[in-house]
C-alpha cells in the first residue's frame, strides 16, 4: 500500500469510526499494513489524521469541480455541488464529529473547504442571477443560512436538507430557473 492509498484508507476509517479511540497499531491492523510502515510514512496519529482528512477534502474538491464543469448552467452547478457537499459532510459519523475538536488542524481544514465551497456557490448564484435563472443576490443569504445549517447537521437529515435546497432555489428562481431546477432534480433522481 503506497502513501496515497494509506491516506485514502485512513480518511475513510476516521470518518467511519472516529479518530480518538484508534491508535497506530489499530489503524495499521485495519489498513492491512504494519505499524512500522505507517509510522515511517506519517510519524504519528495526529499527522496521519490531519493529512488523511486533507486528502479526503482534496478529493471532495475535485469531485465538486467535476460536478460544476459537467453542469449546463449555474443553477445545475449550484444544485449538483450542494447535493455533493451535503452527501460528503453527511458521511462523517457522529464519532468523527465528536473527535475532530481534539484535532484543530482537521477542523481548520474542514472549515476552509466549507468556506471555499460557499464562496464558489455564491459565485454560481450570482452567475445564475446574471443569466436570468435566479432573482437576486439577497436570496443567496437565505440559501446559505438555511442550506448550510442543515448540510452540516449530518446524513440523517439528508431528505430535509434537500427539501430546503430545492425550496430555496425554487423560491429564488425565475420561471426559467424553476424549470431548470426541476429538470436537474428529476435527472438526479432526488425528492423535492
Amino acid at each position: 500500500m503506497n502513501r496515497e492509498e494509506m491516506l485514502k484508507a485512513a480518511c475513510e476509517l476516521f470518518l467511519r469510526e472516529g479518530i480518538r479511540d484508534l491508535n497506530l497499531h489499530k489503524i495499521a491492523d485495519k489498513l492491512g499494513v504494519t505499524r512500522h510502515d505507517l509510522h515511517a510514512s506519517f510519524g504519528d496519529k495526529r499527522e496521519l489524521a490531519e493529512l488523511s482528512v486533507e486528502y479526503g477534502l482534496q478529493q471532495l474538491d475535485e469531485t465538486l469541480q467535476a460536478a460544476e464543469a459537467a453542469s449546463a448552467n449555474p443553477v445545475e452547478a449550484l444544485i449538483r455541488t450542494s447535493v455533493t457537499a451535503c452527501d460528503a459532510f453527511g458521511q462523517m459519523s457522529w464519532m468523527f464529529s465528536e473527535d475532530a475538536p481534539y484535532y484543530p488542524a482537521v477542523i481548520d481544514a474542514i472549515d476552509l473547504e466549507r468556506q471555499k465551497l460557499q464562496e464558489r456557490q455564491r459565485t454560481l448564484f450570482l452567475q445564475g442571477v446574471e443569466q436570468g435563472y435566479l432573482l437576486g443576490e439577497a436570496y443567496y443569504e437565505l440559501f446559505e443560512q438555511l442550506f448550510w445549517q442543515n448540510a452540516m447537521a449530518g446524513s440523517r437529515f439528508r431528505e430535509a436538507t434537500l427539501r430546503v435546497l430545492f425550496t430555496v432555489v425554487r423560491g429564488s428562481a425565475t420561471e426559467r430557473g424553476r424549470q431548470e431546477a426541476e429538470r436537474v432534480r428529476e435527472a438526479m433522481g432526488l425528492a423535492g
